[in-house]
């Protein structure tokens, strides 16, 4: 695995965008893109090995984060996921006579736009919609939260871990005002997390998270694109959002993406074996290269929370009134590959939704960087791309 394309000579630093696929996962995946090629719904030999193989990536994953297997559903990506988890949550509440206008979700402003975009759809249909607050570290208000929620509340929805300022939520607290909510109540709120970001750096097991959807991205940590996870506790009523096939026990219809599954599981069980190590040699490494941009460059700003609530190889500063499109480019051509935010947000100009919500500074929102490290990311690396930094700021300035 090249982690950080040192044969290339370049320093790859959008991990949050895109990892490169691992060799074991290439190896697993190889006999499912040639010579095992049956379709796992068919009945003869071929079928049945696609099948088991399918059957056998899925227990991989439950495993890794300690739940039975069927309640691993394979999809897409993160962002398919997370509308498997949302939409199908409230159709099955629907189903189940529950109107609409019955119902209430929660989510942050902060979120991804797979997120984002569903819940406006989902207000749209009639279902209330609410935003809890965050401060200007990211981090979900817990007492303006409890306010939100009432008898109508069926989901709340935030991300493990911000995929642009890296702030990692404090899950077990959210849980805990879920869980009085509910019993004031009387009433079931469910928990989706997104922990697309997670898996390299934190732990995914099911009852550390303490969600009851939760959703994987199995190209964030080594996997192949394409590849993702719905993973649900057992008190979760979902149906089916697209129509088809039985296929994910009719979830998602379709035929598999049997080399795409096994190569998924043998990632995450790998990311998930010795996710704690990574984090805390990569953590290390992250705050000397944030100590060197704001020593290097102090009218930069640090967007995100510090320390332990923040991503282990998350790095996201502003530089006001810097063009930071144009200097994601002029870094591209020194062999540093960074991005302005969230790949999902659209290519292109535009500030980042999220530090306009954290920090209220349109001028920040407008110069973000984000530098999300590989593994093997060095400090060198890091101060080569600082006095890049530093001395097209001071061209520019010039001007």
């Amino acid at each position: 695995m090249i982690s950080n394309m040192k044969e290339s000579g370049r320093v790859y630093l959008d991990y949050a965008a895109a990892t490169p696929l691992s060799e074991a996962a290439f190896l697993a995946m190889e006999p499912y893109l040639r010579s095992s090629f049956g379709n796992p719904s068919a009945v003869h030999a071929e079928g049945v090995t696609a099948r088991s193989a399918v059957e056998n990536a899925r227990t991989e994953v439950a495993t890794a984060i300690q739940v039975r297997p069927e309640y691993v559903t394979f999809t897409g990506g993160g962002t398919e996921g997370n509308n498997l988890a949302i939409f199908g949550l409230v159709e099955s509440l629907k189903r189940q006579g529950r109107d609409y206008s019955e119902m209430e979700v929660i989510t942050t402003k902060i979120e991804h736009p797979s997120v984002l975009v569903a819940f406006e759809r989902l207000k749209g249909m009639g279902v209330g919609v609410k935003y809890a607050a965050v401060n200007e570290y990211g981090k979900v208000q817990l007492p303006e939260l409890k306010a939100l929620l009432s008898e109508k509340t069926v989901l709340f929805s935030v991300a493990y871990a911000n995929s642009e300022i890296g702030t990692v939520q404090s899950l077990h607290a959210i849980k805990k005002v879920l869980k009085q909510s509910e019993e004031q109540f009387s009433s079931e709120i469910y928990f989706h997390v997104d922990a697309a970001q997670a898996p390299l750096w934190l732990s995914c097991q099911f009852d550390t998270v303490g969600a009851d959807l939760l959703v994987l991205d199995f190209a964030k940590c080594n996997g192949p694109k394409g590849t993702g996870a719905l993973v649900r506790s057992r008190r979760v009523p979902i149906t089916a959002t697209v129509y088809g096939g039985g296929q994910e026990s009719g979830l998602r219809p379709g035929t598999e993406n049997v080399a795409g599954f096994v190569g998924a599981a043998v990632a995450f069980a790998a990311a998930q074996s010795d996710w704690r190590e990574r984090s805390d040699t990569v953590s290390v490494v992250r705050d000397q290269g944030i100590r060197l941009l704001q020593t290097e460059i102090p009218e930069l700003f640090l967007n995100g929370a510090q320390g332990e609530d923040r991503l282990a190889n998350n790095i996201n500063i502003s530089v006001p009134g810097l063009d930071t499109e144009f200097t994601a480019v002029v870094l591209d051509s020194k062999g540093f590959a960074v991005s302005t935010k969230s790949a999902c947000a659209g290519a292109g100009g535009g500030a980042s939704i999220v530090v306009k919500v954290t920090t209220g500074d349109s001028k920040r929102a407008l110069s973000t960087l984000r530098f999300s490290l590989a593994p093997d990311t060095t400090v060198e690396n890091l101060t080569q791309l600082t006095q890049i930094l530093k001395q097209h700021r001071q061209k520019m300035s010039a001007f």
